[in-house]
């Protein structure tokens, strides 16, 4: 009698446990993916796109909101957001939050470094330098990916530019380490918000500005500058970006979905991005808006050479630092542009 209630019990404590991991396996999971661009931006896309690969890789078991910009946290306070759990995911520019952690401008993309999303993708990938940038992110509970941004990114001028003295004394709209690399040019920094730019070029306040080229066509900059600088001074990445006590509360399943698909999602996504940024130049060039402003190779070598203080000043922040810095020379050593 006492071996049959036993089996009975037993029989009732698989149906639960069956019961319950079915429930669970059945459950959906809804995320909040706070936007740091307007959605209907190139940049914004990237977050609905990563949104809707989610929730059919999962079979609809993990569903994002995503969330225009400023709907629960001002793009300023994302990190902090993600990093307490309050939001789950966003994608935004890691270059906002250099001060909070360093290897944001690593992940962005430096001055003179990464000419192309091949270049980026091997350095990141293949080299290690996304695991020194995680390094950092991991520090704040957060899991990154890098999202190309601008194949085109650099100067903007309403003035001609073939050597890199024509910088001198012209006032540039540039931010965060950009902006240092303005002035390690000779070019006065002027801080101006994006939406404020086209005005500024076309009254004059500013004479030029770094900024991706799909710009030119996006908010207009090509009915106020007259001449773009190539070649690009770097591709810029934006970032999808994770919080890690969400990801940790998800099942096992669905944590290694997110986990593995990132970073292919994410560089898939950017694809749409940079080409836009290519075709952005192209119809402007082909309006007669703009013209290509080419600096020679002496011009780019001297451009190297005064740059290399400002990976100096980025590597001395920490070991972490330095390491991807190093990474990142030898890289460049590798593709025959050293910075040195």
């Amino acid at each position: 009698m006492k071996k049959r209630i036993g089996l009975l019990v037993l029989a009732g404590l698989m149906v639960m446990v069956y019961s319950s991991s079915d429930v669970w396996a059945q459950k959906v999971i809804q995320w909040k993916c706070q936007a740091a661009y307007p959605l209907v931006s190139e940049a914004g896309k990237h977050s609905i796109k990563w949104a809707k690969a989610i929730e059919r890789l999962t079979n609809g078991r993990l569903k994002v909101d995503v969330l225009p910009p400023g709907a629960l946290c001002s793009v300023p306070d994302i990190y902090n957001y993600l990093e307490k759990g309050v939001i789950d995911a966003s994608v935004t520019y890691g270059g906002f939050y250099s001060g909070l952690i360093p290897e944001s401008d690593l992940q962005i993309g430096l001055p003179a470094s990464y000419m192309n999303w091949q270049e980026m993708w091997d350095g990141m990938y293949n080299k290690g330098l996304w695991k020194v940038i995680q390094d950092g992110y991991d520090k704040h509970d957060l899991l990154q990916w890098p999202i190309g941004g601008e194949v085109y990114y650099n100067f903007m001028t309403k003035f001609p530019v073939t050597k890199l003295e024509d910088f001198k004394g012209k006032k540039v709209r540039a931010l965060g380490i950009w902006g240092k690399y303005a002035q390690a040019l000779g070019a006065s920094v002027v801080v101006v918000p994006g939406a404020e730019m086209y005005m500024a070029l076309q009254l004059g306040t500013i004479d030029g500005a770094i900024y991706g080229y799909t710009g030119l066509q996006d908010i207009k900059l090509a009915e106020v500058v007259n001449y773009c600088d190539f070649p690009t001074a770097a591709t810029v990445n934006i970032a999808l970006v994770i919080s890690k006590k969400s990801l940790n509360k998800l099942p096992p399943d669905l944590k290694a979905i997110v986990e593995e698909t990132g970073r292919y999602i994410a560089g898939d996504s950017g694809q749409d991005q940079l080409y836009n940024s290519y075709l952005s130049y192209l119809i402007s060039e082909k309006k007669g808006q703009v013209k290509p402003a080419v600096l020679p190779e002496s011009e780019l070598v001297k451009m190297r050479k005064l740059v290399k203080p400002l990976y100096d000043e980025l590597a001395a922040k920490s070991p972490n630092m330095a390491k991807g810095i190093e990474i990142i020379k030898q890289h460049l050593k590798e593709l025959n542009r050293p910075i040195e």
